[in-house]
């Protein structure tokens, strides 16, 4: 080993080029502890203020279960008697992280809430806030954080919890402060009619544009700007070419396509939007498998993920050059057993699809999270680990996906 004496003399450019390994290394290990954490929301629903988010880090695909995990969020969840009725099987983006993996939102369906976590350096979670989501059954939020309203929040209320009656289903715009506290715009509420039952705000890449899902009343994909003053403003609005629903909605990162899941006759609408935000109607693709709704798509622009409950199964399409508005399928995968595919999301790094699969009986056998491969070439997957069980109550149904690299 070279001693402090030898390196004292060693010339400048000898001196840099013996300090490199030791660079590398250290960059190496700086890597290495870096921690890729996956989310879950425990939805909890019979008990009160047991609503809860479960912490995941993932080590070449294992799972490890967070110190502390689940995080309270200080709210109750929804509970229903029947599964397929349960938020997690009619919503999507029921929590979400900001892009610099520092907050994370999180619904309380019952409670009409919405709890705000700062997540720590080791991933953990410490709650922060909670504020009325100004409607029965928050379900799921849209995060846009460049908007010209700056950062801002759309919460969709979907006035479907069976514990409550009354009430009105609703879009609603919050501003969102640099550590996470809510702040609902004055007079932003959007009203949807009695049953509609509106089930995701997908937010455009551009953060312009929110774009909403209807699952009931005939079903409708909405797209809206985002104004301002904060406040939604109607582009336009259209009902399934087939079907009577939409379920789940995923936006192509580069070019101007949303991709909805019409679950009542397994098919896949591409719709694109102009400049102005205006949707349009483009292609219908017949996917594989049953009830396809819920989807996710990476950050290049290359792939679609589709998720669909019935057949517990995942169809990856190419969404690329001309596959753009005409996705072509790659890839139908059966998951291993346990529960029923719902929510995806891509893990910070590309390399894992997670897949959350909800108890549904008599198909259901559980509540379980499954981490799929994901080829590097192009997009495909393959399931090697055996799924992860989500360990909640028995008759409570999680829902929700969201992923942090810290």
């Amino acid at each position: 080993m070279m001693s402090i004496l030898e390196m004292k003399f060693l010339s400048p450019l000898r001196l840099t080029a013996s300090l490199i390994p030791v660079l590398v290394l250290a960059g190496t290990l700086s890597a290495q502890t870096s921690i890729n954490v996956v989310y879950v929301e425990s939805n909890i629903g019979k008990t009160a203020n047991q609503n809860s988010v479960y912490a995941y880090s993932n080590s070449a695909g294992k799972l490890t279960q967070l110190k502390g995990s689940p995080y309270l969020t200080g709210g109750t969840g929804v509970f229903s008697s029947t599964p397929s009725m349960a938020p997690g099987f009619m919503a999507d983006q029921e929590i979400v992280v900001n892009k610099a993996n520092t907050l994370l939102f999180a619904v309380n369906g019952h409670t009409n809430t919405v709890t705000t976590f700062a997540i720590n350096s080791d991933g953990s979670l410490t709650k922060t806030s909670s504020t009325a989501s100004n409607g029965q059954d928050p379900v799921s939020l849209g995060l846009a954080e460049t908007s010209l309203a700056g950062d801002q929040l759309t919460v969709v209320n979907q006035n479907a919890d069976p514990g409550q009656t009354g009430g009105t289903p609703n879009l609603t715009s919050f501003d969102v402060s640099s550590t996470g506290v809510l702040t609902m715009v004055k007079n932003s509420t959007v009203d949807y009619t009695a049953g509609s039952e509106p089930s995701q705000a997908l937010v455009s890449p551009s953060d312009k544009f929110v774009f909403a899902t209807q699952f009931m009343g005939g079903g409708a994909l909405t797209s809206y700007d985002i104004g301002a003053g904060g406040l939604l403003v109607l582009n336009n609005s259209l009902i399934p070419t087939k079907g009577t629903a939409f379920l789940g909605a995923a936006a192509h990162a580069k070019l101007r396509a949303v991709y909805v899941g019409l679950p009542d006759v397994n098919m896949i609408g591409t719709y694109t939007y102009n400049t102005a935000g205006v949707i349009a109607f483009s292609h219908l693709t017949v996917d594989p498998g049953q009830q396809v709704g819920w989807m996710t798509s990476d950050s290049k622009g290359t792939v679609l993920y589709t998720a669909e409950p019935s057949s517990n199964s995942v169809t990856v399409y190419q969404i690329n050059g001309s596959n753009f508005t005409k996705p072509k399928q790659l890839q139908h995968l059966v998951l291993k057993t346990g529960g029923e595919a719902t929510n995806l999301k891509l893990d910070p790094t590309g390399a894992f699809l997670y897949v959350l699969a909800l108890n549904n009986p008599p198909g259901g056998t559980g509540n379980f999270l499954h981490v799929l491969n994901v080829s590097s070439t192009d997009g495909s997957l393959t399931e090697t680990l055996a799924p992860v069980s989500i360990p909640v109550p028995s008759g409570e149904i999680p829902q929700g996906l969201a992923v942090a690299l810290k």
